[in-house]
């Protein structure tokens, strides 16, 4: 793995976006209206961001027992979308810092992308809320691969899309399956401890960082990042 940073790939909600009010409402909602239930709990939910909503879906509707559960799922998976479409302008949210430190990343002349779980036109109004579409200009996003995080087909897409090999890139999410995924993908790992992931379990995934907040990053990329050591948190968010 070499030591100098030229790709910065960024996960998309918890990350780059504070979207956590709209998906806790959008399963709330979505459960209430297909199964008159208020849905998994928010630790549930939380521990699922990262991966594909499809795959959680299916999961929380085979553990309630029902027969067709494809059925179910895609009925649900279409009221949630309509959901996020219709209120995603006031329940997304920008973090403190996020532009600055893509600006900063994008004048050292590190390539920059979003590897996200999220289909592609809600991950793209999603940036558009926070105004920072145009600092990923590469994507890949749900339908993009058959596998999702966990897995690292997504990340290993966006090298092969950026050009660079993985050991030239670090991965930047606030979840478990981030880090899984850059890890397994090769790349170098950042946790965004301003997501809502608890950090312990962060550090028990075994990140090459943790950034405590987005200005942290540009302390930590580009360059040398020392695997398993991570920076002291800061609570000036």
């Amino acid at each position: 793995m070499t030591d100098q940073i030229r790709a910065a790939y960024f996960d998309l909600d918890g990350t780059l976006a504070d979207t956590v009010d709209l998906i806790l409402a959008a399963h709330a909602h979505t459960f209430h209206a297909h199964l008159g239930t208020p849905g998994p709990p928010r630790e549930v939910i939380v521990g699922n961001m990262g991966r594909s909503l499809t795959d959680a879906i299916r999961e929380y509707v085979a553990a309630e027992g029902h027969d067709d559960v494809e059925g179910l799922a895609q009925a649900m998976l279409t009221t949630y979308r309509a959901f996020q479409r219709e209120h995603h302008q006031g329940l997304t949210h920008g973090y403190p810092g996020m532009r600055a430190v893509l600006e900063g990343l994008e004048g050292r002349g590190l390539t920059l992308a979003v590897v996200t779980s999220k289909v592609e036109w809600m991950a793209r109004l999603t940036l558009a809320d926070v105004g920072l579409e145009q600092f990923v200009p590469v994507g890949v996003f749900h339908d993009d691969t058959e596998r999702h995080k966990p897995d690292p087909a997504p990340l290993l897409l966006a090298a092969k899309r950026t050009g660079l090999a993985p050991g030239e890139t670090v991965y930047i999410g606030d979840s478990v399956h981030d880090v899984a995924a850059g890890r397994a993908a090769g790349m170098r790992t950042i946790a965004a401890g301003w997501g809502p992931f608890d950090r312990a379990d962060l550090e028990a995934a075994g990140p090459d960082a943790i950034a405590g907040r987005p200005l942290d990053l540009l302390d930590l990329v580009p360059g040398e990042v020392t695997r398993r050591q991570s920076p002291p948190d800061r609570t000036d968010r």
